[in-house]
């Protein structure tokens, strides 16, 4: 699907800037990141702690969507948008990152201990880039 599908489709409809909304997103990203990284994470868990991380990226995308005056109902368009919003944003990684999530929660898959981690690392590392750069003053 691609932006034009997107707006197309209604899964992007335009929005006034909410700065409570963006600050309380921001909120529970962080809330989210916490418990992932105070959790007793194991082979077992793994796959769990990577869809709440997945969760808390995805949060701080939103709120960067809403700060661009656009209110975003699908996660592949939130990417579409942000590919064209943010010139480096790299849509293939986060695509990747998507697909590791929506295979865990829609198809049972898991993924093991060290995958899981790098995932998780890479999803709060993403996260800080867009904090710092685009949300700094929330």
């Amino acid at each position: 699907m691609d932006l034009n599908e997107c707006f197309r489709k209604g899964l992007i409809k335009k929005t006034r800037v909410d700065t409570d909304l963006i600050r309380s997103l921001i909120e529970m990203s962080n809330i989210k990141e916490t418990a992932v990284k105070t959790a007793d994470i194991n082979e077992k868990t793994i796959s769990a702690y990577v869809s709440l991380a997945y969760d808390s990226l995805r949060e701080i995308l939103e709120a960067l969507c809403i700060l661009n005056g656009y209110k975003v109902l699908s996660h592949i368009c939130i990417g579409e948008l942000l590919k064209d919003i943010i010139q480096e944003f790299d849509f293939d990684e986060f695509d990747r990152l998507r697909w590791i999530r929506n295979s865990i929660n829609y198809y049972g898959k898991k993924v093991d201990f060290e995958q899981g981690n790098g995932v998780i690392n890479k999803i709060f590392a993403t996260k800080r880039k867009i904090l710092e750069k685009y949300l700094d003053k929330f």
